[in-house]
């Protein structure tokens, strides 16, 4: 699945879809697991139903999460477009869009977000139903990953903890308009089947748009892994989910620390 035709794309452009990274009957069971989650009453610290429902940090305590961020291809793919010797699993994100909701997500980059620092930071965005923008799909700026720049993050919500460090980084530069300059940047997305995948890095811009199917929702779950030159940053402001509290490592360490990034590929046991 992963061609060096393939890596270069993901390099040039930032993100690249892999179509059938996933088989069917891993996705069958996700699904199954993740709807009795869906429809209960619970509420976990992580919890989010605007619009559909958002939830996060799944693996320690499911291991049947555990299972498709380690043991489907999804790592060995991540770590070979990343050039690494390893990938180590660092969170799982589910993402469910109702049937015409009109919540979006706004143009940003993961990066600034994240207690690490590195090139070697990727994303798999599984997708779980059928998608493509008009149903809430991502969507890229082409080549924004190779600006190597951070843009001022925008805070999810007024809680979040992002809002601290947005208030702490008004020396970044806002976010440009890309809807309003399409003649200026190009934008990349896909038709998507489940099981298909979009990879990208934690530098690339990208969003999605309200879900404007009025009979499907739009099911996803994006898997985070950082590679070799990861590095641990928990600095102020960045996702508490995973903090110093919580590590056996420092800051500037890379993450060798298997309880919570534990290492789920390596070239040596492919």
């Amino acid at each position: 699945m992963v061609s060096n035709d393939i890596i270069n794309r993901f390099e040039k452009d930032g993100a690249v879809c892999i179509r059938g990274a996933v088989d069917n009957e891993n996705i069958k069971n996700l699904l199954s697991n993740l709807d009795p989650l869906i429809n209960d009453d619970e509420d976990r610290w992580t919890t989010n139903r605007i619009g559909g429902f958002s939830d996060r940090h799944l693996w320690p305590t499911m291991p049947w999460m555990y299972d498709f961020c380690a043991h489907t291809k999804l790592p060995e793919i991540a770590g070979l477009l990343m050039r690494s010797k390893t990938a180590r699993l660092f969170f799982d994100h589910t993402f469910i869009r109702d049937p015409g909701t009109s919540h979006a997500t706004p143009w940003h980059q993961d990066q600034p977000y994240w207690p690490f620092q590195g090139n070697q930071i990727i994303s798999a965005w599984v997708s779980l139903t059928k998608s493509n923008p008009f149903s809430s799909g991502l969507r890229f700026i082409q080549g924004s990953s190779q600006w190597k720049k951070i843009f001022q993050p925008t805070a999810f919500g007024k809680d979040s903890a992002s809002s601290k460090f947005l208030d702490e980084s008004n020396d970044y530069e806002k976010m440009p308009d890309f809807d309003s300059k399409s003649d200026e940047f190009k934008i990349i997305d896909w038709e998507m089947e489940p099981g298909d995948t979009i990879f990208f890095g934690a530098y690339a811009i990208h969003g999605s748009t309200k879900n404007l199917d009025k009979k499907n929702r739009r099911a996803a779950i994006s898997i985070r892994y950082v590679g070799d030159d990861a590095r641990w940053d928990p600095r102020d402001g960045t996702d508490p989910i995973v903090d110093q509290d919580k590590v056996s490592i420092n800051p500037g360490d890379p993450p060798f620390d298997d309880k919570w990034f534990p290492e789920v590929w390596s070239r040596e046991s492919r």
